[in-house]
């Protein structure tokens, strides 16, 4: 029963914000409402051009997926447009049909046009998009003059649908994302915290039970992150009056940083026997279990965080009978510690967001200090990288028409699409080649089932629910995995061809694996060969990005305790370094599935993340409301660490650049003089030592970040040194 749970429960959150359901709908939805309506006119009209009801379908389902335009007025005009560039694209392909290859000619002047002109806006890649894969439709089915006015009226109506069902029926609605963003949230939090209470009841944790919980929690951490963007286009106090998006952001970050902690916490408690002592072990089980149960967002709660709050007093006493010189409590009561003072944190933000909705009242969101968006004087010189690509992309598109007129004279621009569409959204050779790969083999799979489950099926509705499903598939699974969607592409193609064409044969589905192959190749190839960027330089660039990110927000955090008044929005700046480690990640990834480099690699990406961690720490420091330092002493102690990890995150990033003579602080000069001026025994400056006690807890984790900078910058070539000299 508990496993039909989770797994259901996996199920509903499986999708922050239904975002991939609804596009994947919309897109299904209009494909088929176009189609039907064409083939109503043309049918009415005595017309058997079902080329026109394909292509209307073609356009009722680019005018949803390519239109993604910041606003909703930006996104209707942009449709308008579709449906124009389609128009002209289709105009032009009939009357080029006629002279040869000035056909191919204007189609590779398309792929460039789509990969250039993307450095002007999105919309320009959209409408480019759209007319490239519009000539591409004129062009394989030689469409003429004769059929053009059928094939126009088949845009508008692919259009119209689009446009329906993007503004009107599935009008976008950014409140309901974001309430259903909280509740994917909400539901894969509950799905760790049971995991945990299985983790505290164990004597003994299992392997698996690790890397199970380690899995959900990456998946709270993306959904996190989702959530997190969504507080950026809607405001909280629409669907729960009274939060602002500043206590939602430090909620969702609280929350996942708790469940970050438990894990480790957890596991060395149980190593040590730590849940020998029973009463610690049921206090930590009624704790976790009061949390799970909270509903936090709920404006009349059955379950409050009343419960929670009495079992985290409860943890505190029994902390306080136990005695820390005791040889059986000292190796693991700090950890308990630490998962108080995490969980004081939840409860206090979730207690605070479930006060706001009850009083529902507005609270003035405090204004971030205005900060003035650089400019990037180290522009790249020479040509840009949107030229290019273009030129990669236009190489591709010759040699890819050259050679597929080789392959197969009837479906020469096969090998063309490939190509196109593999260099599509790609920065390296790495991820060239991982997308390469990914298409072939999706490829590859598509066509081997759905030939066989074509042969099956004879034309007619089921066929048609068939193409149908293999549409809405295609596009829910894309922002998951690209191979996933290239099979359900490659079935829809077996479905349409054998319904056109009237059957389907062996030799059409190998001819369309080898172009796909031969075009992913000559993709791969110009890729490797023409403006080539290299995996671990794109690496590089993400890596220093995101030090200097750390570098702003470590300032930030620094800042608190010399300025009175500076203002931290620690949380945003946590998500916004998320997203790049995130990226750093998905940038790694070519290399981390292949063999050369992968374990030094690995090992580069481990340090990132665990300066990440101790960076989410920092935002849950106990005082982040209160820090500012009134001793002149403690001013000119932290502004030399300031100073000294400043300097050490530029190191880093010129040694990340390949620098030499770099050099870096350890920082253990300081640290020392910091904690030998504290004196225990003196009384009559206790208050200053519960302040000297207060900076030490601190800067902590600033002293986590800086050893671990200072080990990548050693491992680059920095040199060491412990006094500036």
């Amino acid at each position: 029963m508990f496993i039909f749970s989770y797994w259901f429960s996996r199920l509903v959150a499986a999708d922050p914000g239904r975002k991939r359901l609804k596009t994947a709908s919309k897109a299904t939805i209009s494909v088929i409402t176009a189609v039907v309506i064409m083939l109503i006119v043309l049918k009415a009209a005595g017309s058997s051009q079902i080329t026109a009801a394909i292509l209307s379908g073609v356009i009722g389902l680019m005018g949803i997926l390519v239109v993604n335009d910041e606003t909703t007025k930006a996104k209707k005009v942009t449709t308008v447009l579709v449906a124009l560039s389609s128009a002209v694209s289709l105009g032009i392909g009939s009357f080029l049909s006629r002279y040869g290859q000035a056909e191919n000619v204007f189609l590779v002047l398309l792929v460039f046009l789509s990969f250039y002109l993307q450095k002007f806006g999105i919309r320009y890649f959209s409408l480019s998009m759209v007319a490239f894969m519009s000539f591409y439709f004129a062009a394989i089915l030689h469409v003429t003059f004769s059929q053009l006015p059928w094939l126009l009226a088949g845009v508008i109506v692919g259009a119209c649908c689009a446009f329906i069902y993007n503004f009107v029926i599935f009008k976008d609605r950014p409140s309901n994302v974001l309430r259903s963003s909280m509740k994917s949230f909400h539901i894969q939090v509950n799905l760790v915290l049971d995991l945990i209470i299985e983790l505290i009841q164990k004597k003994q944790i299992e392997p698996a039970q690790i890397k199970q919980y380690n899995r959900n929690i990456k998946k709270l951490a993306e959904y996190a992150r989702v959530a997190s963007e969504e507080l950026g286009n809607t405001d909280p106090h629409d669907i729960w009056p009274g939060v602002t998006a500043e206590q939602m952001r430090l909620y969702v970050f609280d929350t996942v940083m708790l469940l970050q902690t438990y894990s480790p916490a957890i596991r060395k408690l149980s190593e040590l026997k730590a849940f020998n002592h029973f009463d610690i072990q049921q206090v930590l089980l009624k704790l976790v279990e009061s949390i799970r149960e909270a509903e936090v967002l709920n404006e009349n709660p059955t379950h409050s965080l009343t419960d929670a709050a009495q079992h985290l007093q409860e943890l505190r006493q029994k902390l306080s009978e136990l005695e820390p010189q005791d040889e059986r409590y000292k190796d693991w009561l700090y950890l308990i510690r630490r998962i108080e003072t995490i969980s004081n944190h939840v409860i206090d933000e979730a207690y605070e967001l479930q006060q706001a909705i009850v009083k529902q009242e507005k609270q003035p969101q405090k204004e971030a200090e205005e900060q003035e968006d650089e400019e990037d004087n180290d522009e790249e010189k020479g040509l840009k990288p949107s030229t290019k690509k273009s030129i990669q992309a236009v190489i591709t598109a010759v040699a890819t028409l050259i050679f597929g007129s080789f392959l197969s004279p009837s479906h020469q621009y096969w090998a063309l699409l490939a190509g196109y569409l593999v260099l599509l959204g790609t920065e390296t050779i790495g991820s060239t080649f991982v997308k390469a790969v990914q298409r072939s083999v999706g490829t590859l799979l598509g066509a081997a089932v759905g030939f066989v489950v074509a042969s099956y099926v004879s034309p007619g509705i089921l066929e048609v629910t068939l193409l149908f499903i293999c549409v809405f598939m295609a596009f829910y699974f894309f922002p998951i995995t690209y191979s996933f969607m290239s099979f359900w592409i490659t079935m829809m193609l077996a479905f349409m061809y054998d319904m056109l064409l009237g059957g389907i044969s062996e030799s059409l589905l190998l001819a369309r694996v080898l172009d796909t192959v031969v075009g992913v190749g000559i993709g791969l190839a110009v890729s490797a060969l023409v403006f080539p960027k290299r995996t671990r330089d794109k690496i590089t660039d993400t890596s220093v990005e995101y030090v200097a990110a750390l570098k702003e927000f470590v300032h930030t955090y620094l800042h608190r305790f010399t300025n009175q008044y500076a203002f931290a929005n620690l949380a945003d700046k946590g998500m916004e370094l998320e997203k790049k480690l995130k990226q750093l990640h998905v940038d790694s990834d070519p290399i981390i599935k292949g063999f050369v480099g992968r374990s030094r690699l690995q090992q580069f990406l481990t340090v990132f993340t665990a300066i990440n961690y101790y960076a989410k720490h920092l935002v849950a420091s106990s005082t982040r409301n209160e820090a500012f330092y009134k001793e002149a002493e403690f001013h000119g102690v932290v502004k030399e660490v300031e100073e000294k990890v400043a300097s050490n995150f530029t190191q880093l990033e010129k040694a990340l650049r390949g620098e030499r003579g770099t050099y870096v602080y350890t920082l253990e000069d300081v640290r020392q003089k910091i904690e030998q001026s504290l004196d225990y025994f003196d009384t009559s400056v206790q208050s200053r030592n519960l302040q000297h006690l207060q900076l030490l807890h601190n800067i902590y984790y600033v002293w986590k970040i800086n050893q671990s900078v200072v080990h990548l910058a050693k491992d680059l070539g920095a040199e060491e040194i412990s006094n500036e000299s």
